[in-house]
C-alpha cells in the first residue's frame, strides 16, 4: 500500500484529504499542521509520498521552504497542493522539483492522477540513477576474513573493505552501499547485510539506514551527520542509538 504523509494547516482540508485518499487505497502515515510537526513525523515513519500544501498559515516556514529541508535529508515524492498559481510562487515551487501540483480546490480524479503521475516519475528518476552507477543485479556478499568481505557479480568478484563503508541505505529494491570512494547497488536486502555486519560497529538507526559508527560526524535532533549526509533516527531505534554512542 502506497503511504502518504499529509502537511496541511487548515483542518477541514486534511480532514477532507485523508478521506479521500483512503477511499482511493493509499495509506497514511500522519496528518501534520506545521513544518516543525512534519519533520517530526518524517524522523519516526517514512511515507511513500509527501503531500505539501505551499501556504502554511502562521508557519516561520512555507511549503516550499520545508520542501528544501526535506530534500537535504530525504529521497521521496513531493506533491505540492496549492490555491497560489502565481508565477512568483510556481517559480520558486519548480526549484525544488516537485513530482506533482494539484490545484485546490481539488477533484478525486485530479487527486489519484497526481498520485500516480507522482510515483511514475519518481520510479523514473530512481531507474535513471541507478543506471549512472555500478549496479549488481545478482549481487551476493560473501564474508572473507574478519573486516572485509567480497561482492559476487556473475564471475567476479569485487573486495569491499567494511573499515570503508559509511552507510547502507534501502532503495525500494536495491540496497545502496556506500563506501569512501564508490556506490554498490546490491540486490540483497538491509537485514541481511545487518546480520552479515553484525560484529562490526555498525547499527541500524531507520528502517531504512545502517550506519557506520566510525564516521559519524555529529549528531542533533536526532539527525546523524555523515559525510555531508543528514541520516534521520528513526523512533523505534533511538533507544538503542543513543545507548550504544559514547558521550562525554
Amino acid at each position: 500500500m502506497i503511504r502518504l504523509l499529509i502537511i496541511e494547516d487548515e483542518p477541514i482540508i486534511a480532514k477532507h484529504l485523508e478521506c479521500v485518499l483512503q477511499d482511493l487505497g493509499y495509506g497514511i502515515t500522519n496528518s501534520c499542521r506545521t513544518s516543525s510537526d512534519a519533520l517530526k513525523s518524517l524522523k519516526n515513519d517514512l511515507p511513500d509520498i509527501i503531500l505539501c500544501d505551499i501556504h502554511l498559515v502562521g508557519d516561520p516556514w512555507d511549503g516550499v521552504r520545508l520542501a528544501q529541508e526535506i530534500r537535504l535529508t530525504y529521497d521521496l515524492p513531493i506533491i505540492f497542493l496549492t490555491a497560489l498559481t502565481d508565477a512568483a510562487t510556481i517559480h520558486r515551487a519548480a526549484a525544488v522539483d516537485p513530482d506533482a501540483y494539484i490545484s485546490k480546490p481539488f477533484a478525486e480524479r485530479s487527486l489519484y492522477a497526481a498520485i500516480e503521475l507522482a510515483i511514475f516519475k519518481f520510479s523514473q528518476k530512481k531507474e535513471h540513477s541507478i543506471d549512472q552507477h555500478e549496479i549488481i543485479q545478482d549481487a551476493e556478499t560473501i564474508p572473507f576474513f574478519s573486516g572485509n568481505f567480497f561482492i559476487k557479480d556473475k564471475k567476479r568478484l569485487i573486495k569491499v573493505n567494511t573499515d570503508e563503508i559509511l552507510w547502507i541505505k534501502a532503495e525500494g529494491a536495491y540496497t545502496n552501499l556506500v563506501t569512501i570512494d564508490r556506490n554498490f547497488f546490491l540486490s540483497t536486502n538491509l537485514g541481511t547485510l545487518e546480520y552479515k555486519l553484525k560484529d562490526l560497529p555498525f547499527l541500524r538507526v531507520h528502517r531504512s539506514f545502517l550506519v557506520n559508527f566510525k564516521y559519524i560526524d555529529a549528531v542533533e535532533e536526532d539527525v546523524i551527520a555523515i559525510n555531508n549526509e543528514r541520516i534521520p533516527i528513526g523512533k523505534s531505534f533511538r533507544e538503542a542509538f543513543y545507548k550504544n554512542l559514547n558521550q562525554l
